[in-house]
């Protein structure tokens, strides 16, 4: 585990609940803010499928090329990990979401990305779109690993200048905006390229670490990084939406993760932001951040229609507070309760 990169889920995933406080609109002070600030946050997606590439790389690629791990063992892992908890948060979402039963199953077998109407895709609890996605990307992952392995430095380049051609050519091709919306940021068959570059970004790291450059290097990558990912948040109004859910934050987002990877590359925490990101409570607040980002919207809905059914009416800030508690309280419980028993049972059961 490289403790920065966990810790950094945890303020990705926070950035998605800040995203789904739409009710901040009806209040005329918090509306600017909202649309300035808080509507941005869909970039943690995007954040979470270039890392998830680049941790499956790091966890696997060595055990699928020496033959030391079988695909059962793998996607039984991958199973264990994501699965249990998302089928309970889908199950807790029906009182409220309801659709049928047809878009039920979608959600039960995690195909309902695959279909380009957002009365399925978001169906029951709309942020499981993306575990949809995720679980396609896994069921591709050992047979990309193999690929890109193969591949030479100049092929891969060829193929990383290919994603971003492709992706920039949809982006002028789709002009509708709902189309715009499905393909560059639901869509599995395309958000899949998020994952890739985050399996080649794994191939940058050990090329860093066979290099032996100074630690100076990731300073610069970190904070690099995180000034890359302002600059480019202050100006995305001047952006096209559609670049924005597909290529926009890809460089800021990249140069974040390998600059948090400094660990894995000198065996030690060595950057001074990255040391911080090593504290213990914000490593634990990454490893519930799976569950925080499965709750939150049910803790939302939840809370919005319990407060209308006693008669108050949420239309202010710290209604946000509230719910930001008792989601991460909620994710504290199912991790330990749910998340970690869970993973374990399922790999004893099958083992």
């Amino acid at each position: 585990m490289i403790k920065p990169l966990t810790s950094l889920r945890f303020f990705f995933a926070f950035f998605v609940f800040l995203s789904h406080l739409s009710y901040l609109k009806e209040d005329q002070n918090y509306k600017d803010i909202f649309e300035a600030i808080f509507s941005e946050g869909f970039l943690g997606v995007s954040f979470f499928f270039i890392l998830s590439g680049f941790i499956l790389a790091l966890n696997y690629r060595d055990k699928f090329i020496n033959k030391k791990i079988t695909l059962k063992k793998f996607y039984l892992a991958r199973f264990a990990r994501i699965y249990p908890l998302y089928f309970i948060t889908m199950l807790a979402s029906i009182p409220a979401f309801y659709s049928g039963f047809k878009n039920l199953l979608y959600n039960v077998l995690l195909i309902q990305s695959y279909i380009p109407d957002s009365k399925i895709f978001f169906s029951y609890n709309a942020p499981s779109w993306s575990i949809s996605d995720e679980m396609f990307f896994y069921a591709l992952f050992p047979a990309l690993i193999i690929i890109l392995y193969k591949l030479s430095k100049f092929f891969k380049i060829i193929l990383l200048a290919a994603f971003i051609s492709l992706v920039l050519l949809l982006n002028f091709a789709l002009v509708e905006e709902t189309k715009a919306h499905y393909w560059l940021y639901i869509s599995p068959f395309i958000r899949i390229f998020d994952f890739l570059l985050g399996i080649l970004l794994f191939d940058v790291v050990l090329y860093l670490k066979n290099k032996k450059l100074k630690q100076s290097l990731f300073n610069f990558l970190e904070i690099g990084g995180i000034v890359t990912l302002v600059l480019f948040f202050i100006f995305h109004d001047n952006i096209p939406v559609s670049y924005r859910f597909s290529i926009y934050y890809w460089l800021p987002m990249c140069m974040i993760i390998l600059g948090a990877s400094s660990s894995f590359i000198f065996k030690e925490t060595t950057t001074w932001i990255s040391k911080i990101l090593s504290w213990k409570v914000l490593v634990y607040l990454g490893e519930i951040s799976f569950g925080f980002y499965l709750i939150h919207y049910l803790v939302l809905t939840y809370t919005i229609k319990f407060n209308g059914l006693i008669g108050l009416h949420i239309k202010s800030a710290p209604y946000a507070i509230e719910m930001f508690v008792i989601t991460l309280i909620t994710s504290i419980f199912a991790f330990e309760c749910i998340e970690k028993p869970s993973n374990n049972k399922i790999k004893n059961l099958f083992s």
